[in-house]
């Protein structure tokens, strides 16, 4: 897929998911909770890394209400380096915000809760749009394809990656790039699917 069809295509989606409401982007969201808060790979993850929802993503916070006791919950920072990657902050009741580079809320670096991405059991990633063999569509930062390009290279299978999304983001087919790290699995209210490679 060009460069111009998927910024298209980005635009396309991202327009949809903007003329729901905030009590149907819940409604949805919620149902998909249900699914993966049901199935073992969500209850026998202890490292958990979310996002936090922007422009009418799909919250995937609802999920927190299913937390056991032995799981902590992270979420992406962008690092500070020039590798364009992701590191995990830990998320608590204590956690302290600061907006990042493309304003979105992001945790205050603490040494003592990061996590690198190898270290998490399961990331629920965002996505814009995503296909019926675990192709993923992100904003087109490549941030976490860069990230969590070591499941490629060294073909570790964790973290298991989770792309959450409303139904409408499905697609039939998306062109996969060499550099694209595929999902393992995706949730939406509709359904949990997963791929195999």
């Amino acid at each position: 897929m060009s460069s111009s069809l998927s910024d298209e295509l980005r635009k396309q989606i991202r327009r949809q998911r903007s003329k729901q409401t905030k009590a149907i982007q819940q409604q949805l969201s919620k149902q998909a909770i249900r699914h993966l808060s049901r199935h073992r790979i969500f209850r026998s993850a202890q490292t958990i890394a979310l996002y936090l929802p922007v422009r009418g993503e799909a919250d995937p916070r609802f999920l927190l209400k299913f937390a056991q006791p032995k799981q902590r919950f992270f979420l992406p920072v962008l690092s500070l380096s020039r590798d364009s990657k992701l590191i995990f902050v830990e998320w608590t009741r204590q956690t302290s915000f600061r907006k990042n580079r493309f304003n979105i809320p992001e945790p205050l670096l603490a040494k003592r809760r990061i996590l690198s991405p190898r270290q998490l059991d399961l990331v629920i990633t965002p996505l814009v749009a995503f296909d019926k063999q675990g192709s993923r569509l992100g904003m087109g930062g490549g941030f976490y394809d860069r990230s969590f390009a070591a499941k490629h290279y060294l073909k570790c299978k964790r973290p298991l990656l989770v792309g959450f999304a409303y139904p409408f983001q499905e697609l039939e087919s998306l062109e996969r790039q060499a550099w694209d790290i595929p999902l393992d699995a995706s949730c939406t209210a509709e359904r949990l699917s997963f791929y195999q490679y």
